[in-house]
């Protein structure tokens, strides 16, 4: 044992490089802009206590409603599909959707491992020049669960609810 504490009262890390008390109760700094009411002064409060996002531009409504229709045409023939990508795995991709390297962290472990999988044997197919077989395909859109679109709605949310909060 120490002379300096007992290590159970502030760890073996902290005891090892001699820190003689225990930590005070100190703020927790949150990563990350804090979408709190009480950032406001109270004149400027909306009587709901939240700040609703701008609502959608109407050409960006009309688009992302006709995108889905065609990509149930596109998608069975498409060769992310022929390689054996989810739609989601091609839908959102890290390096187009600045939301969905945010979001991803957030998924479960198992879904996430599965993503990166998918991906990686997507890769060795293309390289190979070949299509994953039949039974390894997800061609059907309709019965194929959404697995990351829920946290990038989330994500896309919060960024909305952020920019209102900052345009206040």
């Amino acid at each position: 044992m120490s002379a300096l504490t007992p290590v159970g009262a502030i760890g073996r890390t902290a005891a090892r490089f001699g820190v003689a008390r225990e930590p005070g109760n100190l703020p927790i700094v949150k990563i990350g802009s804090s979408l709190a009411v009480n950032m406001l002064p109270k004149s400027k409060i909306p009587r709901t206590g939240r700040i609703e996002p701008a609502p959608k531009n109407p050409v960006t409504a009309a688009v992302q409603s006709m995108r889905m229709p065609y990509a149930k045409v596109f998608w069975p023939n498409s060769n992310a599909c022929a390689s054996g990508l989810r739609f989601d795995d091609w839908f959102y991709q890290q390096n187009i959707c600045s939301e969905v390297a945010e979001a991803a962290p957030r998924m479960d472990d198992i879904e996430l491992q599965l993503r990166n999988f998918r991906s990686l044997r997507e890769s060795q197919h293309r390289i190979e020049r070949s299509v994953a077989p039949v039974e390894e395909r997800f061609s059907d859109i309709e019965n194929d669960v959404r697995y990351l679109h829920p946290w990038v709605q989330q994500v896309k949310k919060e960024n909305e609810e952020a920019a209102a909060w900052d345009a206040y």
